[in-house]
């Protein structure tokens, strides 16, 4: 959009996504609007209650937003709502030269303060964490991957999300292009994946979407896929898959 979400439209959509849905709805509902939800830009102040409303048969609901965003209309959403409030940040990575040039007006004092603050109102703590993050060494992903993940566990998160970073918007091909970015392999996921789970109580997830574009051998990467799906749904290991061309 070339402009501010016009008032009513997220409603509308909402309203036109649930309604045929079967009941009995899903536990969680998941409001990403690609942007920040309390950015009054994105989502108008007047539509705050339309959608908390059409929230209310849900028991839990998780809206997306930067660090710098969480405060008061959080707390004002949260009291609207009867589930349990979920807000999701994205960390992505701790890496120093990575986080400087991701530009995401983030430093680790200001996550550090949204995650104390939704603590201290019972409000839950979804992170994103980057896989293949620009301006990080091949060899050393996975390693910053983990050590991000442990980061914004021990800040309370609730729910880590592992996602590979994936090209096709241009810019990565041109980082790609000047030496500043190799796009993370499957198998590099799976071993990314094995070390969070144990930092309970969070719940680590690798990120499934478009993983076909991730790179991996015909005969071992469906098995990997479904290998990283049972341990999304369990969140207990299982035995690595071996293939002596993929391996990192």
């Amino acid at each position: 959009m070339d402009g501010p979400t016009p008032p009513g439209a997220l409603p509308a959509q909402l309203g036109r996504i649930l309604e045929p849905l079967e009941r009995p709805l899903p536990d969680r509902l998941k409001l990403y609007n690609a942007s920040n939800f309390f950015d009054h830009r994105a989502v108008p102040p007047e539509d705050i209650p339309a959608l908390a409303e059409l929230a209310r048969p849900f028991s839990a609901v998780t809206v997306e937003a930067h660090a710098n965003m969480i405060g008061q209309p959080v707390l004002e959403f949260a009291d609207l709502i009867p589930g349990r409030l979920e807000v999701a940040i994205g960390l992505e990575t701790i890496h120093p030269t990575a986080a400087q040039h991701l530009n995401k007006r983030m430093d680790l004092t200001r996550f550090d303060r949204a995650a104390e603050f939704l603590a201290e109102h019972d409000i839950a703590l979804r992170v994103f964490v980057l896989l293949g993050a620009p301006y990080v060494d091949p060899k050393e992903s996975v390693e910053w991957t983990v050590r991000t993940a442990e980061y914004a566990a021990r800040r309370g998160a609730a729910a880590i999300a592992l996602i590979p970073v994936r090209g096709g918007n241009g810019e990565l091909e041109r980082l790609a292009a000047l030496g500043h970015f190799a796009a993370p392999s499957l198998p590099q996921l799976e071993v990314a994946a094995k070390w969070p789970l144990g930092f309970a109580p969070a719940a680590v997830a690798a990120d499934l979407w478009d993983v076909d574009r991730l790179d991996a051998c015909a005969d071992c990467g469906p098995r990997r896929v479904e290998r990283l799906r049972r341990m999304n749904l369990t969140g207990c290991g299982e035995p690595p898959v071996s293939c002596s061309d993929c391996d990192p």
